[in-house]
This record gives C-alpha cells, structure tokens and sequence, in this order.
C-alpha cells in the first residue's frame, strides 16, 4: 500500500466562531493537565475526515486502497461521483454537536458501544480526540454522515471503518493533538476536565460546502499538506497525487 494520504475532510484551515472557541478551550484544558507532554495540532491543522480517498495503482489504474484491503476488490476510483457525492450533500449544512451528555443521562444510541459521554472526548493511544453526531441522528432521525460514506460504495470507495457489511461509522472525529509519554493520572485529569466542560457546554457546528476540502499529506496528521483544493477538485489533479 502507498502512503500518500489523501481524504475528503471537514474544518480544515484556520478555525473562526464555535469551533475557534471548542478547540482554544479543549486545548487549553489539556495544556493544563498535560504541560510540555502535550503536543498541539496547529488550529489549521485540526479537520474531521469524512471519507479516505487513499489509492493504490494497480495496471494503470487507481483503486481504492480500503476497497482493497477489505474486500479485496479492484476497482478503479470514480473521482467526479466522489465530488458529486459532497457537493450534493453538503448543499444544505449537516448540523454536528459535539457534547451535551453526562454518564448515566439516557442517550439515542452508543458509539462503537460506549455512552456517548465517553466517546465525546478520548485518549486514544498518544492521540486526544473529539467526536461529534448529526444533530438528526442525535434527535433520532437517521445516520447521515454513515449514509454519506455508504454512498461512496457507488464511486468504488470504501470507508476504512465499513470493513463489514453491517459496520456503522457515523462519527465525526477530531484530533486536537498527541501527547509524548504523558502519565495515566494527568492524562485522566484531562480527559474529565474536557468531557465535564463539553457535557455542560456542547458546540453546535455546521459542515456546508464551503468547509469540505480535499487534502493530500504524506502524513496522517494531514501536515504539511501537499495538495488542498476545494470541491469538486479535479480529478486527474487528485489522481496524480496518488503514489
């Protein structure tokens, strides 16, 4: 497999209004606990994938490299369906928030099977991550951002999170930043102060048009980028992007 990363992502460049304050206060909040360990993603940096375009050639032509690794399917990636795909969904805002849940407060679902005040704000390995829902999923009225990536199949692409048929991956996910060797008890500190703050003070956001981009890096981090366009971007632009 390359690794050239190239994805479809929400938020990312410099950061204005509510998600401004979200990322200042969440990283804030870590700093405090974490200190020098702590590692920042710059605020332009910070973005939430929505689908990996990633791929492998293959006789000429460019796969999917999820299609690929999952299913073990060849099949040449349709970049205009990809950004007809965004551009039709996100004519209308998709409405995330991101917060609002305590432990024990009854919640329309659970994520990746933990309550939803767990998987708002997490340390996962060295990373500190936020994740958000559609507002529509969260009054209980469908999967939007898990639909959009099923509708992707159609372009022959496969969401890395779709390795079953029946996986659901309706999350929005934010990395705020790493950690280099932080200690268990601060970086528990950090994961309360930031869940208790966003439990009581949750961000409402809305991903339009505008904030979807497509951005290649030869780092999952997506820094430095080597290639930001908006949508649709040319497709003979992002395939040669593509190791």
């Amino acid at each position: 497999m390359g690794t050239r990363f190239v994805s479809a992502v929400a938020f990312y460049g410099p950061k204005t209004g509510a998600l401004g304050e979200l990322l200042a206060g969440v990283q804030a909040l870590i700093a405090g606990h974490v200190g020098d360990a702590f590692r920042p993603y710059s605020p332009e940096q910070v973005h939430a994938t929505l689908i990996a375009l990633n791929g492998v050639r293959e006789g000429g032509a460019v796969v999917n490299e999820y299609l690929l690794a999952h299913a073990g399917v060849r099949r040449e990636m349709d970049l205009p369906r990809v950004m007809d795909i965004l551009a039709r969904r996100f004519a209308v805002p998709l409405r995330v928030r991101i917060g609002g849940f305590r432990p024990g407060q009854a919640a329309p679902f659970t994520s990746r099977g933990q309550h939803l005040a767990e998987r708002t704000f997490s340390v996962q390995g060295e990373a500190f991550v936020l994740v958000g829902w559609p507002a529509d999923s969260l009054a209980g009225d469908g999967r939007p951002l898990d639909e959009l990536r099923r509708a992707m199949n159609a372009a022959g692409v496969l969401h890395r999170y779709h390795a079953q048929p029946a996986d659901v991956d309706n999350d929005l996910h934010l990395v705020v930043g790493h950690h280099a060797g932080a200690p268990a008890g601060p970086l528990a500190r950090a994961t309360a102060a930031v869940r208790d703050t966003l439990a009581a003070e949750p961000a409402d956001l809305a991903i339009g048009l505008p904030d979807v981009t497509i951005v290649a890096a030869d780092s999952h981090t997506l820094a430095p980028p080597l290639y930001v366009s908006g949508v649709p971007a040319p497709a003979a632009e992002v395939l040669a992007l593509m190791p």
